[in-house]
């Protein structure tokens, strides 16, 4: 229900910016860091503690932390608008399945790094830290 709740609360902000699309607001984040999540996917729960530390870890800098949940149909066509709206619905297409991040450059659209639980928060952090 949390996933629901962000998704729809992130598509209100996305519907109500009045004179600019959500890409062209979304100029002060470097980078989207997605998880591609669904609530039956193991990865995803080994991930999830990781992206939380990440999360806190990068407060402040130039990165937006975002979950695209696939668990059931709601939560798909939820997150593939969110996808759309953000300009990375290709990026979604191209990368099937769940239980990995994807670290996506925001001006260009192009995937800078993928990571998965094979890696430590540590880990993660650092090569997060080195894109932006």
């Amino acid at each position: 229900m949390k996933s629901i709740s962000v998704a729809f609360c992130l598509l209100l902000i996305v519907t109500f910016i009045p004179t600019k699309s959500f890409s062209q607001k979304n100029e002060y984040s470097d980078l989207l860091v997605v998880k591609f999540h669904a609530d039956w996917c193991g990865s995803c729960k080994a991930i999830g503690s990781a992206l939380e530390d990440l999360t806190n870890k990068l407060d402040g800098k130039a990165a937006l932390f975002l979950e695209l949940d696939f668990t059931n149909n709601t939560t798909r066509h939820q997150s593939n608008m969110m996808a759309s709206a953000l300009g990375i619905e290709k990026i979604v297409l191209e990368n099937n399945g769940t239980g990995f991040i994807l670290v996506i450059d925001s001006k260009t659209k192009e995937v800078k790094a993928k990571l998965t639980k094979a890696q430590s928060a540590k880990e993660m952090g650092s090569q997060i830290s080195s894109l932006l």
